[in-house]
Formats: structure tokens, C-alpha cells, sequence
């Protein structure tokens, strides 16, 4: 059985920030460590991490959003951004990303019920996530990311909670 939450103490937040150093080239070959700590750093201090566990509390993915924007210094609370989420590669899945991104969503609807608009970044380079994303979210506008143009996709998040309830595989 899978568990998803939000990390909430030390050890949440060392164990998903390890998962996330060591898969670092998954997110992009060019990550050196020192950029992801300080995404880490980011994330901690500005936004939220979320973590998806299996029976054996072992890391299976996850995923960082802020509830706001940097670009609006996070007074938009009217919408939340994810802006990482990373899969332990032998584990993806449709079944698990359906679950995983449904579970996030959720819970952002519980913890900050003002959010309206839900985001997703990628890099324009991975055409695979963009694909994915353009499933759900429509693509909103394109800004400079850390290393490289990224692209923006936007739609409602009860829109996006009812179209991802049509991939819920049981």
C-alpha cells in the first residue's frame, strides 16, 4: 500500500532530500549537487515537499509545489505550483503517477482550500513531461528556469482532480 504526504519533520525532510540528490540526473543531466541543495533549501523555506512511501516506508517519489508563485513573491494564493516531481525509475508508472499526482492534489485542496489554479513547470527540452502535462493543463506561457526555457501549463484544480479521476486505475 502506498502513503502520500506532505513531509512534516527532520526525518522526512533528510530522507526525500537524499532521494532527490541521488536521482539528480533524472531531473537533468547538467544538476550539479550544489544546485539541487539549493532547490532543497528553496523548497523547505518557501514551499512544501511531498512525498510518496511504500509498505516498508521506503521513498518511492516526490514532488515539491509552493502555494503561490516566486515570480508573485507567493501572494497569488489563489494558486499552487508544482514545480518538481521525480519517480524512482524502476517504480514508474501510470498507475502510480495517476495516484501520487491525484493524493497531491487532494491535499492541496484540504490544506489551502483558496487554490483555484493549479501549474506544472517542465523544461521545453522534455517533450515527454510537456506531452504528459498537456493531458491535464493547458499550456499557459513560457519563463526561464534555472537551466533553460521551461514551459507553464495551468488549468483548474477541481478540473484537474475530475480528469485525473478518469485515469484512476483501481
Amino acid at each position: 500500500m502506498k502513503r502520500f504526504k506532505c513531509c512534516d519533520n527532520d526525518e522526512e525532510f533528510g530522507k526525500v532530500s537524499l532521494f532527490i540528490l541521488e536521482r539528480k540526473r533524472d531531473l537533468h543531466l547538467s544538476f550539479m549537487t550544489l544546485d539541487i541543495v539549493s532547490m532543497l533549501y528553496t523548497y523547505l523555506t518557501q514551499g512544501h515537499l511531498f512525498i510518496v512511501t511504500d509498505d516498508d516506508n521506503e521513498i518511492l517519489g516526490a514532488s515539491a509545489y509552493y502555494h503561490g508563485t516566486p515570480e508573485r513573491d507567493f501572494m497569488d494564493k489563489d494558486v499552487a505550483f508544482i514545480d518538481l516531481a521525480i519517480m524512482d525509475k524502476p517504480r514508474r508508472g501510470t498507475r502510480l503517477f495517476v495516484s501520487s499526482l491525484m493524493s497531491l492534489v487532494d491535499t492541496i485542496i484540504e490544506k489551502h482550500p483558496e487554490v483555484k489554479e493549479l501549474r506544472f513547470a517542465a523544461l521545453g527540452e522534455n517533450t515527454y513531461l510537456c506531452r504528459l502535462y498537456a493531458k491535464f493543463a493547458a499550456f499557459s506561457y513560457m519563463r526561464d528556469g534555472n537551466i533553460g526555457q521551461e514551459m507553464v501549463f495551468s488549468e483548474g484544480i477541481f478540473q484537474i482532480r475530475d480528469t485525473l479521476k478518469k485515469y484512476d486505475i483501481v
